[in-house]
């Protein structure tokens, strides 16, 4: 028997549902390997590490801005994170930015962040664990009792049971021949952007939400998430439908219309010592598939992702994060 036959689980995907499965999975005994096309862990819970020219440096949370826990787990993740402490409790809710008027915010629930960065959860969640990353899988198909996982080079390894958190639209070439369903889900796209400035802008909100504004739905002084010292900086997120008409543009074309957008919003800002443009093309679930997830124990094949709906609060870190559970519950049992 290979080396990779001796694996148990292969996840396809190092996103936060697939590394919450992996760690559950591999408590109950089982050896698992988490493969994916990235240099790092986390997925859209990315963060932007920046180098200045005096020798600091910024964290960046230009994918997913914070995360919540509304269930026991989470929540049980949370106060082990506090203890830690990596983690910290943000904000109680955002200012909202509408027609040009800025209200307080009101909604009081707490959000979380780790100190250093989105990006540091799924490295939480990564520890221990078994973690191949370059890796982009092209190929997926069973052969006897494993199931073969490829890259253009070939066959990567091999496993009994397979687990995919990838976006919905990529699962189609992977999946073709198999006797699964792939789920209905359709994806909103974004434009991101960060800024290190110089000095703080005049503001006492650690967000600023966007309502009705016709390039930009969000606006965060990043250093509110940060330890003290960190340089003053800004992330700004654009509405789907500006990301979505300005999809196939380049960075370089994009950051300045976004740069000018969060101008006519605060007005001048400060000198700054960088910026940069990221777009997400699958970045939020407009329409995502019924349950927790999709696990067929005949083809020892499961599905995980915030594309699911775990529960009723919509799309985002916690819904990753359950759905992973879950899936490691059904492969457990």
């Amino acid at each position: 028997m290979t080396a990779e036959a001796a694996l148990d689980v292969l996840i396809v995907g190092a996103g936060l549902a697939g590394l919450a499965a992996a760690r559950d999975l591999r408590a109950s005994g089982r050896r698992v390997r988490v493969l994916d096309k990235s240099r790092g862990v986390s997925g859209r819970a990315a963060t932007r590490r920046v180098s200045l020219s005096d020798g600091t440096g910024a964290r960046l949370d230009h994918g997913a801005r914070f995360f919540t826990a509304r269930h026991d787990r989470t929540q049980q993740l949370v106060q082990a994170g506090l203890n830690d402490p990596w983690l910290r409790e943000w904000a109680r809710g955002f200012a909202l930015w509408e027609h040009g008027t800025v209200s307080e915010p009101t909604d009081g629930h707490p959000r979380y962040v780790p100190w250093e960065g989105m990006s540091a959860l799924g490295k939480e969640l990564a520890h221990g664990l078994e973690i191949q990353t370059g890796v982009t899988i092209t190929r997926l198909e069973r052969q006897g009792s494993l199931w073969e996982v490829s890259d253009a080079s070939g066959v990567v390894a091999r496993a009994p049971t397979v687990i995919l958190n990838v976006p919905a639209p990529q699962l189609g070439p992977l999946l073709t021949g198999l006797d699964i369903h792939v789920p209905d889900v359709e994806y909103a796209p974004a434009w991101a952007a960060g800024i290190v400035l110089r000095n703080d802008i005049e503001a006492r909100w650690p967000a600023l939400e966007l309502r009705g504004h016709p390039v930009l739905e969000w606006i965060a002084r990043e250093h509110t998430k940060r330890p003290a010292g960190h340089p003053p900086a800004l992330v700004l997120q654009a509405t789907p439908e500006w990301s979505r008409a300005n999809l196939e543009r380049t960075p370089d074309d994009v950051l300045p219309e976004l740069l000018e957008a969060a101008r006519r919003v605060l007005g001048d800002l400060p000198d700054s010592h960088t910026a940069f443009a990221h777009r997400w093309r699958y970045a939020t679930p407009t329409h995502r598939a019924p349950g927790a997830g999709v696990w067929d124990a005949t083809l020892a094949l499961g599905l995980c992702g915030d594309s699911f709906t775990p529960d009723a609060h919509g799309p985002r870190v916690e819904a990753a994060l359950l759905s992973g559970w879950w899936l490691a519950e059904q492969i457990t049992a």
